[in-house]
């Protein structure tokens, strides 16, 4: 009669594909993260980008063409805040969304070239990691041309990607 020769894999073997997959997840994991929150990010500023926009909209079919508008912080919080779906106003100049989005009236400029300078911090002022260009972006409403744009580079930079972050914009 034949023995037959059992094959097993021993402890050793077990421990070192252990450590082989420990390291790829050790290389792989926070790459991933990076990625992730890059691309919530993106999303989060479309999101914040269309809502601004809605909210024009709104406003000038319940108000009339933008250039007729009061400008400054007037504008702000006469015509677009009521707009958004407010969950906490901060001042008068700057409330949160039931989204939590952070919107404030930023700089603005009369004549001319009047526009309302928005700035928006797209997840929050609690969460990081609030900088211009990630996560803290410009928004102009032009007066005079009725549109919603992207102000500062970055952001325009985002918004010509179709609101995805390349490593040239993220590393900034």
């Amino acid at each position: 009669m034949f023995l037959k020769k059992l094959k097993a894999v021993s402890y050793v073997e077990v421990v070192l594909v252990l450590v082989i997959v420990g390291v790829i997840s050790a290389i792989a994991i926070p790459s991933l993260k990076r990625y992730s929150q890059r691309e919530e990010l993106g999303r989060q500023t479309q999101k914040a980008y269309l809502t601004l926009t809605e909210a024009f909209d709104q406003a000038v079919t319940l108000y009339g063409p933008s250039r007729k508008w009061a400008t400054g912080q007037a504008a702000f919080t006469s015509y677009i805040v009521p707009q958004l779906q407010v969950y906490k106003t901060v001042s008068g100049t700057q409330v949160i969304t039931k989204d939590g989005m952070n919107f404030k009236a930023g700089s603005y400029a009369s004549g001319e070239w009047a526009y309302l300078g928005i700035i928006v911090d797209v997840n929050g002022s609690e969460k990081g990691p609030n900088k211009y260009g990630k996560d803290i972006h410009i928004f102009d409403i032009k007066y005079n041309t009725g549109k919603v744009e992207p102000s500062y580079a970055d952001t325009v930079s985002l918004y010509e990607n179709n609101w995805k972050f390349t490593d040239e914009i993220w590393n900034k």
